[in-house]
């Protein structure tokens, strides 16, 4: 590293970006030797920095170099020319066999990859090495390889377990075994990646007591731990303690990216001074370092927690660095379009990343209301751990899509008994119970779920939703009691039985109407411009909470006082908006649902139109829209304020929002005098023109009104 190049990358772009290269040809037109020419060569790509005219040069002056042919190929990785020139030197000198075939691998070029590496001399300097990569290549492609001694072997061994048979089965091999030659870090990924909270703590505590407390190998852990356990105090400490806090810009990039995901965390609290040196901070760590992927996703994350989405969107229209970075960053954007753009021009990649690419365009088809496109990008399910319990989690969630519990169920079991540990799993596998009345199941798979949060956080989560809708279903079947009262049963009713929709004279007011307390972020003003956008000829209201008590005031007075009594946003929101919309009538739709086409052409006919969430088949209330004066808003808003008024600390999801709508929707849907006009979606009717719930910036932290 080059500390004077850092520190003017860390303050600052370059006034002439190719003015390093320019100086380092003259030092080379100079006499410059080869080691210095290596070493500004190798730091100027680690900078992202152009590499002409040095690279040229320094590679007509070595032509043996090895080192230099990678960075000639890193930096163009379609030039053919380049890959040829390194295969030429690697092949001229027999050595360094693994560079080249670790290149081919990562251009997606396996066979080429495992061709490089088919006939090792002994005799070669580097054939140890060259043996390792032939024998990891060949296990990634899916081969048998040849077995290792020593540490190398040991590890390749269990990473052959664990694409194999799973995490369970990785678990039980080490069971026991705690000696050096354990591949600690690595395992200590694998079950954080399985979100095996509890083995991770056991595993790091096993390697202190080898290593030492203060190793620091040990300690990285110890921050990733914390990290991924939302534990941003812990590990600022530990982080602050590694020295050199006043010079960020000669960190390692391990504690540069440990730093950002830090600060993302801690600005969650808009009160911390991370959250106003956020932006900044990840714009000078990606200038430093812009081809580090994992510090790019960082920065993308700060970037959609502090910036203008809009302007967010237009430059990952034309980033192609990343593709399916991209593809994610523009899908929490609401924008599925343009992330399968982004998804489907993914370069060759390895193996493993195109089963990735697969799965993430799966899941933006999905998000786009295209069950069928979802399950053919989906495909069979590959053999390896742990992309197939990835795989199995999408092709549940596009089960459940369709309302197929027993497909879900199918694709879930194998990868619950391989790798029991991944919450995810455990979600899907409860809603699938609850939907295939299994209610016992589900609660079970909601029991290890939140048994494996308290491992995460330390303790325990309390009840959700989730917990609340399945457990009101099985305390209403053991009762006897209907889904007349229950929230749960009428839920699963809605959801394995849409009512259909029979046209009526619907005169739903053309209105639209949002609720936001506190400061109007850049997301909200983007939902705001989205929703007007998309509709020129509604009209548009935001209320806030001085708003909405000057409406009730004029239009249901009796609910002023209740209103202001509510301590959370959430509640008032709820129920604001059901006296809204039963009082005026229009679509009510919350800001963070962005349409990506009008939703006029629902109301056609309809005297209401109403969401079956996707989750557990409630009815959303995050879009409503109505006519004035339907008897089941009447109702609905009748039992909420009651509800309201009785309940001293109410959970608004359950006491004012889907549960009470849920159970009336369903009423009006078999009543004769009301179901004419009313239009029930389903979530993926629903996604094909309006994304929802996206991840504004307030739900990272206690302001999250859920």
């Amino acid at each position: 590293m080059n500390p004077a190049l850092a520190l003017q990358l860390w303050q600052g772009p370059l006034a002439d970006l190719h003015a390093p290269a320019t100086a380092l040809a003259r030092a080379m037109h100079e006499g410059l030797a080869y080691a210095p020419v290596l070493d500004r060569l190798q730091t100027l790509a680690l900078h992202g920095l152009p590499l002409a005219p040095a690279l040229p040069r320094a590679l007509a002056d070595h032509p043996w170099s090895i080192d230099l042919a990678l960075i000639a190929v890193r930096a163009d990785p379609g030039d053919a020319a380049a890959l040829e020139a390194l295969r030429a030197r690697v092949t001229a000198q027999n050595r360094r066999k693994a560079a080249l075939a670790r290149q081919l691998w990562a251009l997606g070029r396996p066979e080429a990859a495992l061709q490089a590496l088919d006939a090792l001399d002994p005799a070669s300097e580097t054939w140890r090495g060259d043996r390792v990569a032939r024998a990891e290549l060949t296990l990634l492609s899916g081969g048998t390889p040849e077995g290792l001694d020593g540490a190398e072997g040991f590890r390749l061994s269990l990473l052959a377990l664990y694409r194999r048979q799973g995490a369970a089965a990785l678990a039980e091999r080490i069971a026991g075994h705690v000696g050096p030659d354990l591949p600690w870090s690595w395992l200590i990924g694998v079950f954080l990646d399985e979100r095996d909270f509890r083995r991770t703590r056991a595993l790091l505590d096993a390697f202190a007591r080898q290593r030492g407390a203060d190793h620091p190998a040990v300690r990285a852990e110890r921050i990733r731990l914390a990290l991924e356990c939302d534990d941003p105090a812990t590990a600022r400490a530990e982080i602050d303690t590694l020295g050199a806090a006043d010079t960020p810009w000669l960190w390692p990039q391990r504690r540069l990216a440990q730093h950002l995901r830090c600060s993302l965390l801690e600005a969650a609290d808009p009160d911390h001074p991370a959250a106003r040196t956020l932006a900044d901070l990840a714009d000078r760590v990606l200038r430093l370092y812009p081809g580090n992927a994992v510090l790019r996703a960082l920065a993308l994350s700060a970037r959609e927690m502090t910036g203008d989405w809009d302007a967010l969107a237009t430059d990952l229209a034309t980033d192609t660095a990343d593709p399916p970075a991209t593809a994610r960053a523009l899908l929490r954007l609401g924008l599925p379009e343009a992330a399968l753009t982004a998804v489907c021009i993914q370069r060759s990649a390895p193996p493993d990343q195109q089963v990735r690419t697969r799965l993430r365009e799966a899941e933006i088809r999905l998000r786009m209301g295209d069950l069928a496109g979802a399950g053919h990008a989906l495909g069979t399910p590959p053999a390896a751990w742990p992309l197939r319990a990835d795989h199995a989690y999408w092709a549940a969630e596009i089960a459940l899509a369709g309302r197929d519990p027993a497909a879900a169920l199918a694709a879930l079991a194998p990868a619950l008994r391989d790798g029991s540990a991944r919450m995810g799993l455990h979600l899907s596998a409860a809603r699938a119970g609850f939907l295939a009345g299994d209610l016992t199941l589900a609660l079970d798979h909601l029991t290890q779920f939140r048994r494996l949060k308290t491992d995460q956080l330390g303790e325990d989560p309390g009840e959700d939703l989730r917990d609340r809708i399945v457990g009101d279903a099985a305390n209403a079947t053991s009762e006897g009691r209907g889904p007349e009262t229950s929230p749960g049963l009428a839920a699963r009713a809605l959801a394995l039985s849409p009512p259909g929709f029979t046209a009526a004279a619907g005169a739903i007011p053309r209105q639209l109407a949002h609720y936001w307390e506190g400061p109007r972020s850049a997301p909200v003003e983007r939902g705001l411009r989205a929703w007007a956008a998309q509709h020129p000829d509604l009209s548009q209201q935001l209320f806030d909470a001085a708003g909405a008590t000057a409406w009730l005031s004029r239009h249901t007075p009796d609910l002023t006082a209740l209103f202001q009594r509510q301590t959370l946003p959430a509640a008032r929101a709820d129920l604001f908006r059901l006296a809204w919309i039963l009082h005026q009538g229009g679509v009510f739709t919350d800001l963070d649902e962005y349409p990506r086409a009008p939703v006029t052409p629902w109301l056609e006919g309809a005297r209401a139109v109403l969401v079956i969430e996707e989750g557990h088949g409630t009815i959303a209330n995050n879009f409503l829209a109505a006519e004035p004066g339907l008897p089941l808003f009447a109702r609905t808003l009748d039992g909420v304020a009651r509800t309201l008024a009785e309940t001293e600390a109410p959970y608004p999801w359950w006491h004012s929002g889907p549960a009470p709508l849920t159970v009336q929707a369903l009423a009006a849907s078999r009543d004769a005098g009301e179901s004419p006009g009313l239009r029930f979606l389903g979530q993926p009717d629903y996604d094909t023109r309006v994304a929802t719930n996206l991840p504004f910036p307030h739900k990272r932290g206690a302001l999250h009104w859920r």
